[in-house]
């Protein structure tokens, strides 16, 4: 998770020990409703190929240029390289703690040259794969605390942060946020990297109080170069108030803290983003569902706003969404400092779901993790639907934050990554909820 730099302000530390809680590779299943007229839709009716192995968790998808697809499956722990045009796939590394080895491959990002790099949150490290398909070097993000920018000048950042947020990295004038770090997690779950291979990551809902951590309903995206070890605030991203819950336990000498993220909200009303290669955050909005693009370097670009019909929701909605946490996929990681050393601990077994005390009255445009960036610019949106509509839809704009069409793709498709030409890179979900990969062409 996000730390304070050492450099700016004091780091707030947990006196003896420390536990932290993440739910990671949550999906959703969600599509369109409504929109603007006149708006193209295509139809990827058929794929032009299909894997002949299934995967049980698909956590990242990276095309590589040769049309080779590196695939990281987290429940499976494994990652392959797959040939699609001869149907082999060939393991890389193996799951261990060692040189080559990966504890939980939970993302798979692409860098610089048809390299990838595995988020490994169990060995708290990433691994490095090459072109070739093999295991390289490991490193961390947060081993020490990441440095500012030098005067902290950076484009200014989009949206404001909570009161109370601490640390401010300053940008032209614009607000920046805390870059924070807790329970040895470094940044937390990377969401994105770019093509000078600089890692993206949404900070923690926290604001740092006289009494400690508490909840916030605003998170920084923050940018972090590998080479430099600096890290900048880009954006501000709106979040749902409960999205983090901190419980303390303990003495002032002997406190025990627990922070959750997510899970709290059917059908939260969040922003959602992503990051194309040439460094630009893109940002859906959710309060009038637009397009904000911020730029390395320049100015916000603020699309026009996308006319939508919100989906109700009613009973139908509500049994949806109690069947889909009961069967969600994911990894409890629970890390504990203190004075005796260290511990992590995984399980595949989240906690449990908590009936919500109140729902919303309807879905917002899109959910929280259904977003994407193709090699060409393009930003992938998926629709929220109605309960029981499995035909995935998703809205396509340009780099410009315009809307220019939309992709249907068959039932119990999601889409997982692109490749070189318009490739697009989906998963097919049968019914003992097995994962298929596929292909289909621009």
């Amino acid at each position: 998770m996000p730390l304070i730099p050492r450099r700016h302000v004091p780091v707030f530390r947990v006196a003896l020990a420390t536990a932290t809680i993440l739910a990671l590779g949550t999906s959703a299943r969600a599509g369109a409703q409504g929109g603007a007229a006149g708006v193209p839709t295509r139809s990827y009716a058929k794929p032009d190929a299909e894997f002949g192995e299934p995967f049980s968790g698909v956590s990242g998808v990276r095309g590589l240029r040769d049309g080779r697809v590196v695939v990281a499956d987290a429940r499976d722990k494994i990652v392959q390289v797959v040939n699609l045009a001869t149907g082999a796939g060939t393991k890389v590394g193996r799951e261990g703690s060692g040189p080559g080895e990966y504890g939980m491959p939970s993302l798979l990002l692409p860098l610089p040259g048809d390299s990838s790099v595995v988020y490994d949150p169990l060995n708290q490290r990433y691994l490095l794969v090459g072109p070739d398909g093999k295991p390289g070097a490991t490193f961390r993000v947060g081993a020490e605390p990441p440095r500012p920018p030098a005067g902290g000048a950076s484009p200014g950042a989009a949206g404001a942060p909570p009161a109370g947020g601490g640390a401010v990295v300053r940008r032209n004038g614009g607000a920046g946020g805390p870059v924070l770090m807790m329970a040895g997690l470094g940044l937390g779950r990377p969401m994105g990297a770019d093509a000078a291979g600089r890692l993206y990551f949404e900070g923690i809902p926290l604001v740092m109080g006289p009494n400690g951590p508490t909840g916030a309903d605003s998170a920084p995206v923050i940018r972090y170069d590998r080479a430099t070890l600096r890290a900048d605030t880009l954006a501000w991203l709106r979040l749902p108030k409960n999205v983090a819950e901190v419980r303390s336990s303990g003495s002032a000498t002997n406190q025990r803290v627990m922070l959750r993220i997510g899970g709290g909200t059917p059908y939260a009303a969040r922003d959602a983003w992503t990051v194309l290669p040439n460094g630009t955050v893109a940002i859906a909005r959710v309060a009038d569902y637009h397009l904000d693009l911020v730029p390395a370097q320049g100015a916000v670009v603020r699309g026009p706003a996308v006319p939508y019909s919100a989906v109700p929701v009613g009973e139908a909605e509500k049994r949806e969404y109690r069947e889909q946490q009961k069967n969600r996929q994911g990894v409890a990681i629970m890390r504990t400092e203190g004075s005796g050393g260290s511990r992590t601990q995984a399980s595949a077994a989240l906690p449990p779901f908590e009936e919500p005390d109140r729902w919303p009255a309807t879905k917002p445009a899109f959910p929280e993790n259904g977003m994407m960036a193709a090699p060409n610019g393009e930003v992938w949106v998926l629709r929220h639907r109605k309960a029981g509509d499995e035909v995935p839809v998703y809205d396509v704009f340009s780099a410009a934050g315009r809307l220019v069409r939309r992709a249907q793709f068959p039932a119990r498709t999601r889409v997982v990554g692109f490749g070189p030409g318009g490739v697009v890179y989906t998963v097919r979900s049968d019914e003992d909820d097995l994962q298929w990969l596929q292909r289909y062409r621009g």
